[in-house]
Order: structure tokens, then C-alpha cells, then sequence
């Protein structure tokens, strides 16, 4: 009976079979097995075909007198299995084969015998021949026995777990083999030339564990789990391996994809409820010995319960390393930067869990790994479920008014009855109508499914780039983990994805819900290695073309397929960028190496669910950017140009305005309503994505002087970033309009229009109505942030500007990162001009309602008293004193009062209130040292950046009547005003109506703040000064310490243009100083003087004018 389901009956004769009845063993030589019933056992996914099983010989032993808890044992030798790819699914898999052989009866003793059968394969051969290549799979030692719950080989009675109240019945079944080994090539032809390395993957021992659920009345299986476990892998690819692997994977997907919605529209009702069986089937009449027994059974039942099926994978760790194939001719990249570049990615306890049959809505508590981060995805896929909700009875509106009054009714005996949910509605002839009342129990029900994918990842490391000419070292991390670092959970995931999608299990051509995306990512840190950025730029480039070369030979071009829109949510915990400069021997020590960039909480989604990221905040960051002059589309003024971007592009506004959805495109006839499954689903074109940091801060990290511990760089605020994608949505729009002549006619479409505003006014009266104190409540909840979300303007920024901290050393080191990242942009742009890609354009708006910059100078010794309280920064920080000989001093000066072994330190506090340990002198204390902080505030600052290719400008202004107004161009475009422009680029910059007050001594040290060892680039631009005050206090020491204070200089400047030529020569031209006579003339500056470095701020100009009054007095 075991093998006479498996073996083909015309392949069985006399000569082939040695049978022992008594001693229950029997052989069986040169066996081919029926495809059919395989691929029925196996549940083999409809891509697959099996077209042919030869098996050289097969043993059995039955032991007759322990049947009940000894299991048959079937050895095969060798056993080769041809299989094939399908381009279109093959029918679906037949009924179980126990379920057969039992005539669909109940679950007796002899499919005890059948399902505890032990299963022992020496060596298997698969070959699977595909569309575009051939693989093969050999196991060796393969294995299936029954086990018990730990997962041990035990007696067969405790194997299987019975619940006769539930009338289902669990069996527990392993499946092990000793090695694997993967091989796939590509198929060579005389028509396609394809440079295709063999693929080669050896696996461990590894084992699968099968959970079945099946009902007794009929032996069918309800539900199952399966685990697929991997110990350690250690895999190495060449970067031609892993271009084979894409392509092959591109050339199943279409494939896969079609199989997938095949098997997701014949799932039944028994794959997808686990409800219990009814009462019937239960005994009336129990002793309370047995009444325990059952209870028992029950809670252990309940305990290895299978609520729904499940596969799982899991991999202890993974090793995968990418090289270069240096030993193949590649004919996508001539010259490549890096030659055998080697990166190295290590994963610890990857997970994979995938779950078909799932009901939307319903709880996840029971899935395996539950955590935190799955129930923060349930509650947000909930709020998109109950929109997805009020969207449907929308669409039903407008259905109805579209067939006319009376269309909408409908007897519900003739429809089917479909649920979201908690909400029942009822098809009849593609109209839906909502219902109130329990339907007849014949009334057959559809439930909205949806299937989910999980991967988690506990911890991962991805490493530089490595080459051969590099120093030998231990690899440095380029993203990793910081979970210990930061004192985390250590259950915490590194990584957690969920991807769902929904569907309708009988193929229900119905609207259904567009899937979503959730991801969290946690103390993840990336460093920007430009070395692996070039490599991973050059890898990434090759693959696409080699990827797009694969697709046109094979005709697998899927351009025409519709890019769908996916709701996506990111949260992010600790996030670090690390931005580090190039490593020069020449460099001081005390030097910082890299800027760190950081966030607390993070948040990146194109829905509007989340806080922070609904259409009411875009509303009011709209409003304040309207209130300004500077980002207005009507304005073409200086710093803006005609060519210039709008920054408020409309795409933001009709998406604040709720005017971008799938029920305003109805109502205005460009969609014509149907209940079909993709009628509430939108483009990924009208996608408007939110950023929000709770706390962003940046840091300088890796000096000596700090000693090892980040010195702050700009302190934190919350910020939000708001992005589209207008050039997608045009191409969407135009295709709208091209099919609207088939859509409503204007009356319908206005009447329609109408009466949905109607119903949304009574909707949001009503709601606001019954629950105002909620709606009050969530707006004073709302954080005086960065003024984003307060309407209608900024000013709760003004209270709480994040100051921004600049010494000389980290002056300098700005200046190596600047150059550094420039050639790095330099490098990328290049190697995508080589490979024929368009370039990525940009357009940035920044909005700063106030911000300040603290510039740390060189000390200066103070005689006697305290510093001049005018120079003291008003910001919270606590700076130090230093002894006078301290060298540099200021990155010591800026570590703050909570910094170890200080005892020559002094807060500035303690020094300005007499808070010293009672003002004694202490030995080795220095005379007073004063660390002069020029402060630059800015008020009311609006920046505006584009990026295309090989131009880019920037440009800024101030308030409503702006003091300082700049614009920074480079490119093509810059070449209108000088030949080196285009490389180096051209600042343009006004200063209108500017006052202030300095020092003699603070304009002296600029000069010293901005030296640079390193030769700049020569920077052409154009300064214009116009009604601007300076007023010079002179503060410098004085020989007769009898004179009173110097008066001030005052200077005027009515006019003055300042040019900087290609050369490196300045010119200055004006009207009349208010201390002299006017002036023309030309200064020329070598390109590492002090005064060259200083071309990107407003006060080169005012050190400038401090030197001319300094030579007239």
C-alpha cells in the first residue's frame, strides 16, 4: 500500500520485486515514481513541474508486531528527479495522498502506520532546466522520521497530539540530509552570447521541521509549518557569479509571480480558519477521568497549536564575500578605479518568515518571533485598513450615482458577501451595498487575506572595500550594529521588515487594499567609505547593464507593467552617519577625522499616518513658506533666477489639500468608478514622502584633543523633510488624460462632485461636534518643535536656536571634508557619464527661523578683570579656561564642565560669579585666557538648492527687507561669468543694510581663524555692499594704561563692488566712504594667503575694512 501510490503501475513486474511477507521486507529495483503523486506529496509551487523520478532500488521493512510504535522504514538508493520551469502555472497540486489512499474517511490506525513512515535516501539528484539556464541539486543522506514535540526520534504514540473536541490532530516530522550541493549555469546558444560564470553553493548539515494539522474526519491538512534551519554558511561570489544570479532570479520572477496569485485564488476556507469543529463531533458522555484527560490534551493541543500556515528559515550566521572577477575580460567597464575590490558581509541569526493565509485585520500575537516591532506594524496597518474602509464606501457613492437612483439595491441572496474586517459588505453585479444585518448562514463568505513576508536580522556587519594593495589589517566596518555600544536590549533585531499584500482567496475581482512596507532599523551606523562608494558605484552600474542585456536577449522587458504604489514606513532608533576625510600623515593630530551625524527617533513614510507627517503639518509648512517673499513663484529677484525650480511646487499643495487622491480623480471624470481590484489603487508617481528626526545633531568624532569622546558640532532640533517626485507625476497625469474620454461627462462628474462634498461636510461637522476636547487636546500636544507645525508662522524657533560650534582646528578640518566630498561627487558623476545614465536632479528649500554660530578664537590674555561680557556666547554651553600654554586650546576649552582631572579648569560661570573654590590661588594656573566666540545670528534665513548633473547653485537671503543675500552657481551654467566658474564655481553675494559691532582683535584673529595649510581653489565672485555701518572698537593693549577708552570707528559704506577674477585678483568699486575720498583699486592674493580662505563668509568683507582704517589712523 506505501509504495504501490508512488511507483508508476505499468513499471512494476515480477522481475523487479523481491517481497518476504512474514519478515516484512521487500525490495524493489529500477523504479519509476509517478510525477503526479510527488509533486501532490511534495506540494510542489505550480512553476515547477516534475517531468520524470527514476529510482535504482528501494527496500522496505515493516515490523508487524510494533506498528503502533515502531515506524516502516523505506531506504532508496539513488533517486534522480527531472524538473522543468513553467512559463505559465501548471494546474494545481491534486488532494493529499494519506487523504487519497483513506477514501476520505476518518483518521484511523492505518494512516498512523502511512504518516509515521521513516524515509531514508542515500543520494538525490535534482535537475532543473529553466528558461535561461540549468541547476542542479544533490543531497546526500537525506532523512524523514516522525519526532516528538522536544524534536527527538521517539515512540510513535507521542508523535501526534489529538484533540477530539477539535476533531484535529497535530504530527510533528523531521527532515535532515548531511550536504547540499547548489550548481547553476547558464544555457549557451549560438543566438545569445552570454558571459555566464557556473554558480557553486555547499551547505552543512541542515534540517527542515514539519508541524502538519489535519482533520480526523477526512485526513486533509488545515493548516502546517515548516522551518528550514541552516547552521553556519560561508559563501564566496565573484562579481560575474552574482550578476548570473540576478539574471536568473529576473528571468523566474514573472513566473513565480503568476504561480503566487494562482495559489493565493484557490486557497479555501480550510487553509485559512482554524475555528473548531461543531459540537456534534464532540462525545456527550465522558467519565471525569477522561473529561481531565481531554482538558489535558486540550491545553497541550493549544500549546503546538498551528493557527495558520507558515515556512520559516533560519540561518545561525551567514558569511557572504563579493570580489572581483579579475581573471575575466568585462565588457560593461573599461577602465575600472579599484581592481580586485573585495567586500565582506557577515549576518548573525537571519529569520524569514512567510505567511499566505492570513486574515486581514487579524490579530498577529500567535506568529513565531512576535515582538514589539510587529505589533507597532499591526497598529499601523490598522489605521490604512479603516481608510482603506472609508475609501470604499466612497467608491460605492459614486458607483451608485453613476448607474442612476435604485441601482445600489439589490437582493443579497444573489451575491456573495465580503468582509474587511469588521465590515460585511455584499457584491451583486459590481454594486456594493453596506449591511447591517446578519445574512442567512447560506450566504457564502469571502474574507479579505493577506500575505505577509518577516525578515529580522539580530545583528549584521558590512565591511569596507579591501584591495590588494592595501595594508594587511583587521577589515573595518562600513554599516554595522551599535546595539551593545548603546546598552540595548539584546533581543532587540537589528533589522525587522514586514512586507503584506491582500487578496480575496476565490479570485474575487474586487477592490482590495495597495500592500505595505514596514521596516525598523536600530543603532545601525554607516560610515561613508568614498573607497567602497566608488566600488559599490561601479558594482551597481555593471549589474544594471549586464541586468538590462539579460532582459532584452530573453524579451523579459517589463516596462509596460505599472509602477503600483506601496505604502512604506521606516522607523529608525539611534541612527549614525559617519562622514570621514581623507587620512593624510601631513595632518595635525588633534585634528577631528570625521563628522557624525545622528538621530534619536526617525521616521520615513509616504502615508499620512504617523505624527508629524499628516496633511495638516505639510499645511502649515506650506503657510510658512509662503510667507516668504524669497520662495515665491512670482519672483525672479536676486538671489532667484527665471530658470529657478518653484520650491513650492503644487504637487505639495494638492496633497495638503487632499486634492491627490483616487476619489478626487473620480469625482472630477478623470477615473470612471469600478469594483474592480485595482480601483482604489494609485501610482507610485503620486507618492509624497515625510522625514521626520524627533533629534538631530552632528558631532565631531576621532580627536585627540577630546580625548576619544565626540565634541558637539551643531546642537540637536527636531527637523522634517518633506520630498516628491514631480516629473513621475507629470508622465502619470498625462496618461490620465488620455484615457478620460471614456470617463464621466461633466454633469455626472460635477453632480458626483457635489454631493461627496456634501457628505464629507456632515461627516467632519459630526465629528468634531461629539469629540472637540480630543482635537484640542492633540493640537497642545503638538512639541514647539522647529515651528513646522505651528501655523501660522515660525516663531517658536526663536526661543530655542540649536547653536552651531567652529573652532580652527575643526574650521580646517570642514575644509578637507569639503574637498574631500567634492571629489567624491566628482568621481560618481564621472563613472555615471561613462555608463550613459541620466543625472539625478534635486531641488532643495531650507526655512530658518533663527540659528546661531559660535566661532572659537585664538586666546587672548586678559591683564586683569573678566571677559568682556559682550563676547560671552548666550547659549547654555559651558566653555572652560585654560592655561595661557595650553597650545591650541580651544578644543580643550570646548569639552564642557563634566570633563575629568580639571583641576587648573574653571567654568566661565564660576570665574564671572566667584563660584571657585574660594578664590585661592592655585599653583601651575596660568594668567586669565579668554576665548573670544564671534557669534553670527541668523534670523529669518531662507535657502534654496538645485542640483542637476553637472550644475548646481545655491542661493540664501535673510527676512522680508534681506541684509545678507548670496547665490553660489557651478557648472555649465556658472560658465556665463568666467571661464573657471564652471569648474570652481561663482559666488554672488549682497550685503544690504547690514549694522553691526566688532572688535579690533576679533576682525585680527578671523584672519588667523581661516589659515589653511592646504592650497584653495580660486573662487570668482562678486561682492556688493550697499547702507551698511560697521562700528570698530579697538581693544588691543595700550602703552599708557592712563588713557581712556579709544572712540570707535565708525564706517560707512554707501557703496562698493568687489570682483574676484580667474586669476585670483581683486577689484574694488564704490561711490564715497564716509572716511575718505573714493577708491579704485586692485589687489592680487596668492591661493594660500588667510584672506583667500575666507571668500565663503559675509565678513571678508569687514576684515578688509578693518585693514584700510587701521592704515589710515
Amino acid at each position: 500500500m506505501v509504495l504501490t501510490g508512488l511507483v508508476k503501475k505499468p513499471n512494476l513486474s515480477p522481475d523487479k520485486i523481491n517481497l518476504s511477507t512474514l519478515k516484512g521486507e521487500g525490495q524493489l529495483t529500477n523504479l519509476e515514481l509517478d510525477e503526479e503523486v510527488l509533486q501532490s506529496l511534495l506540494d510542489l509551487p505550480t512553476w515547477l513541474a516534475i517531468n520524470r523520478v527514476f529510482c535504482n532500488k528501494a527496500a522496505i521493512r515493516i515490523p508487524w508486531t510494533k506498528l503502533k510504535t515502531h515506524p516502516i522504514t523505506l531506504t532508496l538508493d539513488k533517486v534522480v528527479m527531472e524538473m522543468s520551469t513553467c512559463d505559465e502555472p501548471r494546474p494545481p497540486n491534486g488532494p493529499s495522498p494519506i487523504a487519497t489512499a483513506s477514501g476520505q474517511s476518518e483518521y484511523g490506525f492505518a494512516e498512523k502506520v502511512v504518516e509515521g513512515l521513516s524515509l531514508s535516501i542515500n543520494s538525490i539528484v535534482i535537475r532543473i532546466s529553466a528558461k535561461a539556464f540549468n541547476a542542479s541539486f544533490e543531497l546526500s543522506q537525506l532523512q524523514v522520521y516522525s519526532v516528538n514535540t522536544s524534536w527527538n526520534p521517539s515512540d510513535l504514540r507521542f508523535t501526534r497530539i489529538q484533540d477530539p473536541q477539535r476533531g484535529e490532530i497535530l504530527t510533528f516530522k523531521e527532515i535532515s540530509w548531511q550536504m547540499i550541493r547548489i550548481e547553476a549555469d547558464a544555457i549557451q546558444s549560438a543566438e545569445h552570447e552570454m558571459l555566464s560564470a557556473p554558480i557553486r553553493l555547499i551547505t552543512n548539515q541542515s534540517k527542515i521541521r514539519v508541524t502538519l494539522k489535519r482533520r480526523i474526519k477526512d485526513c486533509n491538512v488545515v493548516a502546517s509549518k515548516l522551518i528550514l534551519i541552516l547552521d553556519d554558511l560561508l559563501w564566496v561570489l565573484t562579481d560575474s557569479q552574482l550578476k548570473a544570479m540576478v539574471q536568473y532570479a529576473k528571468s523566474l520572477s514573472e513566473a513565480m509571480e503568476k504561480s503566487a496569485q494562482q495559489r493565493k485564488s484557490m486557497a479555501t476556507e480550510d487553509q485559512v480558519s482554524s475555528t473548531p469543529t461543531s459540537a456534534q463531533q464532540v462525545r456527550t458522555q465522558q467519565t471525569p477521568m477522561a473529561a481531565d484527560q481531554s482538558a489535558t490534551m486540550a491545553k497541550l493541543f493549544s500549546a503546538y497549536d498551528v493557527c495558520e500556515t507558515s515556512h520559516h528559515l533560519q540561518i545561525t550566521h551567514l558569511d557572504l564575500h563579493i570580489c572581483d572577477d579579475i581573471h575575466t575580460t568585462d565588457k560593461g567597464i573599461n577602465n575600472k578605479r579599484i581592481t580586485g575590490g573585495a567586500m565582506q558581509l557577515s549576518f548573525n541569526s537571519i529569520t524569514l518568515d512567510y505567511y499566505p493565509f492570513h486574515r486581514a485585520g487579524d490579530s498577529c500575537v500567535h506568529w513565531m518571533h512576535y515582538s514589539e516591532a510587529t505589533k507597532t506594524r499591526e497598529v499601523w496597518a490598522k489605521s490604512l485598513l479603516d481608510e482603506f474602509k472609508s475609501s470604499m464606501e466612497m467608491l460605492k457613492s459614486a458607483a451608485r450615482d453613476q448607474q442612476g437612483p435604485g441601482s445600489g439595491r439589490s437582493s443579497p441572496q444573489h451575491g456573495n458577501r465580503i468582509i474587511y474586517s469588521d465590515i460585511i459588505y455584499e457584491s451583486v453585479n459590481q454594486h456594493v451595498q453596506i449591511t447591517s444585518f446578519s445574512p442567512p448562514p447560506q450566504t457564502p463568505k469571502t474574507h479579505l487575506m493577506s500575505s505577509s513576508i518577516v525578515l529580522r536580522m539580530a545583528d549584521f556587519s558590512i565591511y569596507q572595500v579591501s584591495t590588494a594593495d592595501q595594508r594587511r589589517s583587521s577589515p573595518k566596518t562600513m554599516i554595522s550594529c551599535n546595539k551593545k555600544s548603546l546598552y540595548l536590549p539584546p533581543e532587540m533585531p537589528a533589522i525587522h521588515v514586514e512586507f503584506t499584500e491582500y487578496y480575496f482567496p476565490d479570485g474575487k475581482d474586487y477592490p482590495i487594499p495597495c500592500p505595505n512596507l514596514y521596516a525598523q532599523l536600530n543603532a545601525l551606523q554607516l560610515v561613508l567609505d568614498p573607497r567602497s562608494l566608488v566600488w559599490i558605484n561601479l558594482f551597481a552600474l555593471d549589474l544594471r547593464q549586464s541586468l538590462e542585456q539579460f532582459m532584452e536577449i530573453y524579451k523579459l522587458n517589463d516596462s509596460q507593467k505599472p509602477d503600483e504604489h506601496v505604502d512604506i514606513k521606516v522607523d529608525g532608533l539611534m541612527l549614525k552617519l559617519v562622514v570621514p576625510t581623507d587620512s593624510d600623515a601631513s595632518c595635525p593630530a588633534d585634528l577631528p577625522r570625521s563628522i557624525s551625524i545622528q538621530s534619536s527617533e526617525m521616521v520615513a513614510t509616504n502615508t499620512r499616518h504617523p505624527t508629524y507627517c499628516t496633511r495638516s503639518h505639510l499645511q502649515a509648512l506650506l503657510q510658512a513658506f509662503e510667507e516668504e517673499v524669497f520662495f515665491s513663484t512670482s519672483s525672479n529677484a536676486f538671489p532667484r533666477s527665471s530658470s529657478s525650480i518653484p520650491i513650492i511646487h503644487p504637487v505639495f499643495q494638492r496633497h495638503a489639500k487632499e486634492e491627490d487622491t483616487k476619489q478626487q480623480e473620480i469625482c472630477r471624470g478623470l477615473v470612471v468608478p469600478t469594483m474592480c481590484t485595482d480601483a482604489l489603487k494609485t501610482p507610485a508617481a503620486t507618492d509624497v514622502w515625510a522625514l521626520h528626526f524627533s533629534q538631530f545633531w552632528v558631532d565631531y568624532e576621532a580627536t585627540r584633543g577630546g580625548k576619544g569622546r565626540p565634541q558637539p558640532f551643531v546642537d540637536s532640533f527636531p527637523l522634517t523633510v518633506w520630498a516628491c517626485q514631480p516629473a513621475k507625476l507629470v508622465q502619470h497625469e498625462e496618461k490620465l488624460r488620455s484615457s478620460a474620454g471614456s470617463g464621466l461627462s461633466r454633469s455626472t462628474s460635477s453632480e458626483a462632485v457635489a454631493r461627496l462634498q456634501r457628505k464629507r461636510l456632515l461627516k467632519e461637522y459630526y465629528s468634531t461636534e461629539s469629540a472637540p476636547t480630543s482635537s484640542q487636546s492633540k493640537n497642545a500636544s503638538l512639541p514647539h518643535s522647529n515651528g513646522l507645525h505651528e501655523p501660522p508662522s515660525l516663531d517658536s524657533l526663536r526661543s530655542s536656536a540649536s547653536p552651531v560650534s567652529v573652532s580652527h582646528r575643526q574650521y580646517v578640518f570642514l575644509m578637507h571634508l569639503q574637498r574631500s566630498l567634492k571629489a567624491l561627487q566628482q568621481t560618481l558623476q564621472q563613472d555615471l557619464e561613462e555608463m550613459d545614465h541620466q543625472p539625478f536632479t534635486f531641488c532643495l528649500g531650507l526655512l530658518l527661523k533663527s540659528a546661531e554660530v559660535s566661532l572659537f578664537l585664538k586666546p587672548l590674555p586678559q591683564s586683569e578683570g573678566s571677559p568682556l561680557g559682550s563676547e560671552l556666547s548666550p547659549s547654555e554651553s559651558r566653555a572652560t579656561l585654560e592655561p595661557a600654554d595650553s597650545g591650541d586650546g580651544v578644543e580643550k576649552g570646548h569639552e564642557g564642565s563634566g570633563s575629568e582631572g580639571g583641576a587648573n579648569k574653571q567654568s566661565v560661570d564660576q570665574l564671572l560669579c566667584g563660584d571657585g573654590p574660594e578664590d585661592e590661588a592655585r599653583p601651575g594656573l596660568a594668567p586669565l585666557t579668554f576665548f573670544p566666540r564671534p557669534r553670527l545670528y541668523i534670523m529669518n534665513a531662507a535657502v534654496f538648492l538645485t542640483a542637476g548633473g553637472e550644475s548646481q547653485s545655491a542661493s540664501a537671503h535673510g527676512p522680508h527687507r534681506p541684509e545678507v543675500q548670496a547665490r553660489l552657481e557651478s557648472g555649465p551654467c556658472a560658465a556665463a561669468h568666467s571661464p573657471l566658474a564652471e569648474r570652481n564655481g561663482f559666488l554672488q553675494l549682497r550685503l544690504h543694510g547690514y549694522h553691526a559691532s566688532f572688535l579690533m582683535s576679533t576682525l585680527r584673529n578671523l584672519s588667523l581663524f581661516m589659515e589653511d595649510d592646504s592650497a584653495s581653489q580660486v573662487l570668482p565672485m562678486e561682492i556688493c555692499v550697499r547702507d551698511t555701518h560697521i562700528d570698530l572698537k579697538d581693544d588691543g593693549p595700550r602703552d599708557n594704561t592712563t588713557d581712556g577708552e579709544p572712540t570707535p570707528i565708525t564706517l560707512h559704506v554707501d557703496s562698493l563692488v568687489v570682483h574676484r577674477r580667474d586669476d585670483g585678483s581683486f577689484s574694488f568699486g564704490g561711490d564715497i566712504l564716509s572716511f575718505s575720498s573714493a577708491r579704485y583699486f586692485r589687489l592680487h592674493l596668492s591661493a594660500d594667503s588667510p584672506l583667500n580662505q575666507m571668500f565663503l563668509l559675509p565678513n571678508f568683507c569687514l576684515n578688509l575694512f578693518a585693514f584700510i582704517c587701521s592704515d589710515n589712523n
